[in-house]
């Protein structure tokens, strides 16, 4: 891959991983139930639907898509250790997630002309039979997110530190926190902790 486009997908991801630390911690929020979500999300909302904002969120899932498969491609990854097939497995769902993710939100937007909040992801999670589909997309969605964002930092550190103690310690935090909040999220837009309306 080009170093230039190689810059362009790490630039465009920690846009995107910044994105969803606020995302994720938003439906964190659902904890409290679907109104404290909603208030934090309408919060939240003039920061990333500030139009530049917006667009730049927008350029960066394409960026990563875009640059993501042209790396897929472009290397022989059945030659390298299993943590960049890992990171690599869990990049083309994730290429596939944003696609399909950010058209129906933008389709919910200007063509249903819907509030695309709380209700909006965990109304499909709660109907039947669209919840066979749903439930196990959202889940993977963010084990995937977890386990790219834990091979990238495995890959980074193992450049940096001799010593794999610590590099393994870190892998179990991203891995177990991840697994925490994976649990937790859906949890809640699956209707355990309340009703969904």
């Amino acid at each position: 891959m080009h170093p230039l486009l190689k810059r362009f997908h790490r630039i465009s991801g920690i846009v995107i991983a910044t994105f969803l630390v606020l995302h994720l911690s938003n439906h964190l929020f659902a904890l409290g139930g679907p109104d404290l979500h909603i208030r934090v999300m309408k919060l939240l909302r003039p920061v990333y639907r500030f139009p530049p904002v917006e667009i730049l969120l927008m350029l960066c899932v394409l960026m990563q898509v875009l640059s993501g498969l042209s790396l897929v491609i472009t290397n022989k990854f059945y030659r390298k250790p299993y943590y960049v097939f890992i990171q690599v497995a869990t990049g083309l769902y994730l290429s596939f997630f944003m696609i399909y993710h950010v058209r129906a939100v933008l389709m919910g937007r200007y063509l249903w002309h819907t509030d695309t909040n709380f209700f909006f992801a965990a109304g499909v999670a709660n109907r039947y039979p669209e919840k066979l589909f749903f439930i196990p997309y959202y889940t993977l969605s963010l084990v995937c997110a977890f386990a790219h964002i834990a091979c990238i930092h495995y890959i980074k550190r193992k450049e940096q530190l001799t010593g794999g103690s610590i590099i393994k310690r870190e892998l179990l935090f991203i891995s177990i926190g991840g697994s925490i909040i994976t649990l937790l999220i859906m949890l809640s837009l699956t209707g355990v902790f309340y009703p969904i309306r």
